[in-house]
């Protein structure tokens, strides 16, 4: 069975998020963040501000999340489309292979 472009995608982005999970748990600097994350979100929460201020703050944050999730997702597709060039540089890999990806 012949795969489709979706089908593609969609086992890209579980193998994503199976690597982000991955690095969650092992690398140690990302485990610190997250802790350090649940300490000052606690803190945050204790916080006696108005809810107008946190709720600027609030979309500061998220704001500044989703951009940074988006450049994850550009560097990650630049990633493999570099990987994809160079293999076909190489010519381990055909022209037909990768323009069926739907990556080029």
């Amino acid at each position: 069975m012949e795969m489709t472009t979706r089908m593609i995608m969609l086992q890209n982005i579980e193998k994503m998020v199976k690597e982000q999970d991955r690095v969650d748990e092992e690398d140690s600097y990302i485990k610190q963040d997250n802790e350090d994350l649940k300490y000052l979100e606690g803190r945050y929460e204790q916080l006696q501000l108005p809810h107008t201020v946190k709720r600027v703050i609030d979309d500061y944050i998220a704001c500044m999340q989703t951009r940074d999730e988006r450049y994850s997702d550009l560097s990650y597709a630049a990633g493999v489309r570099d990987t994809i060039n160079l293999l076909k540089g190489l010519g381990m890999l055909k022209d037909t292979v990768a323009a069926t990806t739907g990556i080029l």
